[in-house]
């Protein structure tokens, strides 16, 4: 697995993943129950991170790139 976006919450992360699903990708949203659990904000540098497998990651980008969430993350 590849992590090829951060997020500042997991809203967005799972619409991310969502988008990913729905073109055939697996994906995984990690950190979420970590980022609730000290507030809702990006505290101290935590995130929310989406995973791909590694096969998947530069489709993944691609599709990450070409939605209207591009400006709401960080993709790697």
């Amino acid at each position: 697995m590849k992590i090829i976006a951060n997020f500042g919450d997991s809203f967005m992360a799972n619409i991310a993943k969502g988008i990913l699903v729905e073109d055939g990708i697996d994906a995984a949203v990690l950190g979420e129950n970590l980022v609730w659990s000290v507030g809702v904000t990006n505290f101290g540098g935590l995130s929310v991170q989406l995973a791909v497998p590694d096969e998947a990651a530069d489709r993944a980008r691609f599709l990450l790139r070409n939605s209207d969430l591009a400006e709401k993350c960080e993709i790697k």
